[in-house]
């Protein structure tokens, strides 16, 4: 006979995960979502901002095929012409230099044609690629200022030669035809001026035999703009000889470019230290895989995302309401066009990185619902 008593199984306790490392795990988690967010940050701005190639792409492109050129002359010729008005200068234009009455005539079309005639694509390449390097050699080496050396014999080359006269036509081409009255007014004060003595044309196309010699008068002024356009411009000479280079601080500016290049080619380190942290801490399976690094994962993706399609119209309308408060509504629309254009470079590869993020928390966070299979018998 057995006397012994049944043995009764006795429940083994659940085995629950350290509180300690789960909350240790819940704040990474919130500072992995920080880091990731900065790193996403940071790495473009590196991949934007100190890229030379990037830059001087970005900047030729907006420059050579927007209108801000043209429509900022524009703007400068209404406003010339309204300042004729207010001062009486349109009656005879006697005053000024032909060329400078000249312009007020001229529209966003006509200074679209005179741009591609005297700035040339090239032109405009090699002043951005200039400027750029130079840029980016000041900020890596010992230089107090930046320099660079605009050459403006190619404009000025332009200026004298078929360019310029083409030029002349096509402003000339904007003024109305003369009347009979304007046509008295100039015989009159050629009549009544002493020999010797410039006398300026109205403004509107003379006709014969007046035509060829008026042309010639603009081509001349033309060639006196000319005459003070400098065959090169040194930025770290004309800096260094204005008083209020002195308060720029270069020396601040460029050690703060330096930190910011710094910091935002690196800042994603902080993030993967952080997510190595959390899986050494505290995944010990796939659902806790998808618990602490999907979720943070997914939420960094998840607000990049925000930041992407928010942050871009945001700095627009900042620069636009605040930098850009009392400009011209046509100067307002071209740049904000403009700077839509450049900042695309930043904001669309980081909505794609966004995505993908994103994405891939996602994914991991389904691990939470894969459930462990129950030991049978």
């Amino acid at each position: 006979m057995n006397n012994e008593l049944p043995k009764t199984e006795v429940a083994r306790p659940v085995r629950k995960a350290p509180v300690l490392s789960s909350c240790l795990a819940v704040v990474l988690g919130m500072a992995l979502v920080l880091f990731t967010l900065l790193g996403l940050i940071g790495f473009n701005i590196w991949r934007v901002l100190f890229n030379p190639t990037q830059v001087k792409g970005a900047l030729t492109s907006q420059i050579v095929t927007s209108d801000a050129v043209p429509t900022f002359l524009e703007i400068f010729s209404e406003w010339r012409a309204e300042q004729r008005l207010e001062s009486g200068e349109a009656l005879s234009g006697v005053n000024e230099p032909d060329i400078v009455l000249l312009i007020s005539y001229l529209d966003k079309e006509d200074w679209n044609q005179i741009r591609q005639l005297l700035v040339t694509n090239d032109f405009v390449t090699n002043l951005i690629s200039v400027s750029v390097d130079g840029i980016y050699h000041w900020i890596d080496s010992d230089d107090l200022l930046p320099g660079f050396t605009w050459d403006f014999s190619p404009l000025k080359a332009n200026l004298a030669g078929p360019q310029g006269e083409q030029a002349i036509m096509v402003a000339y081409s904007a003024l109305p035809e003369c009347t009979e009255a304007e046509i008295q007014d100039f015989t009159q004060r050629l009549a009544e001026t002493p020999p010797g003595v410039t006398i300026l044309y109205n403004l509107c196309q003379f006709p014969d035999p007046w035509r060829a010699d008026q042309i010639g008068d603009y081509v001349e002024s033309l060639n006196g703009v000319n005459e003070n356009v400098p065959e090169r411009f040194d930025l770290q000479e004309m800096l260094s000889s204005n008083p209020a280079a002195a308060g720029m601080s270069p020396t601040l500016i460029k050690t703060q470019l330096r930190l910011l290049r710094l910091v935002a080619q690196w800042a994603w380190l902080a993030a993967i230290l952080t997510l190595l942290l959390i899986v050494v801490i505290r995944v010990r399976s796939l659902r806790s895989l998808g618990q602490f690094v999907g979720v943070p994962l997914f939420i960094s993706g998840a607000l990049a995302i925000l930041f992407t399609w928010g942050g871009q119209f945001a700095l627009i309308q900042y620069i636009s309401r605040s930098i850009l408060t009392n400009t011209s509504p046509l100067i307002l629309q071209e740049v904000s066009a403009s700077l839509k254009q450049l900042t695309a470079f930043f904001f669309q590869p980081m909505l794609i990185q966004s995505i993908i993020l994103a994405g891939l928390g996602f994914v991991l966070m389904l691990l939470i619902f894969i459930k462990k299979p129950q030991n049978v018998g």
